[in-house]
């Protein structure tokens, strides 16, 4: 599956260095071994020695503190992801308890959490950037490790929790096949905290945890996930929002249900609009000022449904022109088919399908709705309907070759119903041992027609989607087996020995369609 990448922003650091948290050892031969063994960089013995220590005396406040140095210490470059990350969260614990037996240690602590939390932040913007020209998994697993570091060192934020998962899974992704597989589904709960933390989840976020729950077979989880990101996102306001450099001043005039006002402020900023359709247009610059204001970046977003749909950025004093008709824009389409999709695999066929009827009323040319929608009518047996909807998905995208099977397989099984219908027609005429009446054989003749006539529309679309597929691919085989029956009701023999070996198995009865396609996650497109 394709993942989408998040953004990171780079954090301007200067020349920060972590101070140690410093105990007096005299008296405790532990802390005194322990410090010996930091300056020798021996840092398992020193974590050894401090252990002992606090075995010695639970509420020693200078162990615990050393003990989290030693740690931090012990998370290098070298260290797995994985490791690096409970590095830390134990670093943290230790640090809990000596402001536990030490309560004046809080500030302290406070203000070396806040530089290693930026440090680690840094490292993992770094690693997951060289990550990304790089293309090597174990880079994506380093930027994973600091990133993890972060969370640790604070919980609560949740910007260094979703970086660790789009790491973890641009390293999976790297990986491949079945390992890569189980790997993402690692990420699920890296995900869940992010949103149970979050007070406005990505919707990037929303969409891969539904993803992921569907790989995993776990529909009803995506179901839940993808009601609540359209709750959520739908009911997001839309605005402007201003980034770029910090404490940019800005000026501007925005543009709204015929009305027109002016704005300013200094970035981060965010400006609500009091409308979600029709258009929007704003004009933005930086106001003139000193240094800072000459070559600070101003970076401006218009966000609908907690999507961004348009942006703009400069760092020259000139203007930012942006300007959307947000009655075509649709930012919530892959979760709504997500949704729909879990819809029909937890068996709540019926409710998707008239899901599927609105969306298609709402947007009439979204190929993927008209091809889901065809597809559960395919395998509801309601070929007609099927066919309407998959023609004018294939229309909509010619060059997919799922829609143009499932198009073929809507034509092919309705003209083997129609083969059953005939062959019971004259099966029952023989039983009655005698020539079919006037009106019977009327009716076998229009019968061996519309059989005719729907094998041979259902070839055009099932050569085509031969043609679309890879060789050896599962869609290339079904599309020749399709094609074998259909050329053999045609008695078209030349064509259905070409197909033979292509079609593998051979004929079979009905064929079957190929699901709905599932957004960018597994099975889609």
């Amino acid at each position: 599956m394709t993942i989408r990448k998040s953004a990171l922003f780079a954090l301007v650091l200067g020349s920060l260095g972590l101070a140690a948290l410093s105990g007096c050892s005299a008296g405790n031969p532990n802390m005194s071994a322990a410090e010996s063994a930091m300056e020798q960089e021996n840092y398992e013995r020193a974590l050894a020695n401090v252990d002992s220590a606090i075995t010695q005396d639970s509420a020693n406040a200078s162990a615990y503190a050393m003990k989290a140095r030693i740690l931090r210490q012990m998370a290098d470059s070298t260290t797995p992801a994985d490791e690096y990350k409970r590095r830390f969260q134990e670093a943290r614990e230790a640090e809990e308890m000596a402001i536990k037996f030490d309560p004046g240690r809080r500030s302290d602590v406070e203000s070396q959490r806040e530089l290693a939390f930026i440090q680690e932040y840094q490292k993992g913007a770094n690693a997951f950037n060289q990550a990304q020209q790089s293309q090597t998994k174990s880079g994506y697993l380093q930027a994973a490790g600091y990133f993890g570091a972060a969370s640790a060192i604070r919980p609560d934020s949740t910007g260094p929790i979703l970086n660790e998962a789009f790491a973890r899974l641009q390293a999976a992704r790297l990986e491949g096949g079945d390992q890569g597989m189980q790997e993402m589904s690692e990420v699920i709960p890296i995900l869940e905290r992010y949103l149970d933390k979050e007070d406005e989840p990505s919707k990037d976020a929303y969409n891969i945890l539904a993803q992921l729950h569907r790989q995993n077979n776990r529909p009803e989880a995506a179901l839940e996930v993808t009601e609540r990101a359209i709750e959520d996102l739908s009911n997001r306001p839309t605005h402007f929002r201003l980034q770029g450099t910090r404490g940019v001043q800005y000026t501007g005039t925005i543009e709204e249900g015929g009305s027109s006002r002016s704005v300013e402020g200094t970035t981060p900023d965010r400006i609500e609009l009091s409308t979600s359709d029709g258009p929007v247009s704003g004009t933005f610059r930086k106001q003139d000022g000193g240094k800072k204001q000459a070559k600070g970046r101003l970076r401006v977003g218009l966000y609908l449904q907690g999507t961004e749909v348009a942006n703009g950025q400069t760092t020259a004093m000139e203007d930012i022109s942006i300007s959307e008709d947000l009655s075509s824009a649709t930012p919530l389409v892959e979760l709504q088919n997500q949704r729909l999709s879990a819809l029909n695999s937890t068996g709540q066929t019926e409710e998707a399908m008239e899901a599927y009827r609105q969306q298609i009323e709402d947007n009439p040319e979204n190929a993927r709705y008209r091809y889901n929608y065809g597809s559960l009518l395919l395998n509801a047996d309601r070929y007609d309907e099927a066919a309407e909807q998959l023609s004018r998905a294939v229309e909509l995208d010619p060059d997919d070759p799922k829609k143009q099977y499932n198009l073929g397989a809507s034509y092919l099984n309705k003209g083997v119903v129609m083969q059953d219908s005939l062959v019971s027609m004259r099966d029952s005429v023989m039983a009655k041992n005698r020539e079919p009446t006037e009106e019977e054989a009327r009716m076998i003749k229009n019968l061996d027609e519309q059989r005719r006539q729907l094998f041979q529309n259902a070839i055009p679309p099932l050569e085509r989607a031969r043609e679309l597929s890879s060789a050896g691919g599962q869609y290339r085989q079904n599309a020749c087996s399709a094609l074998l029956q259909a050329y053999v009701q045609t008695e078209q023999t030349e064509k259905a020995e070409q197909v033979k070996d292509c079609a593998g198995g051979g004929m079979s009865g009905n064929s079957s369609g190929n699901g709905g396609d599932t957004g960018s996650g597994s099975g889609g497109n």
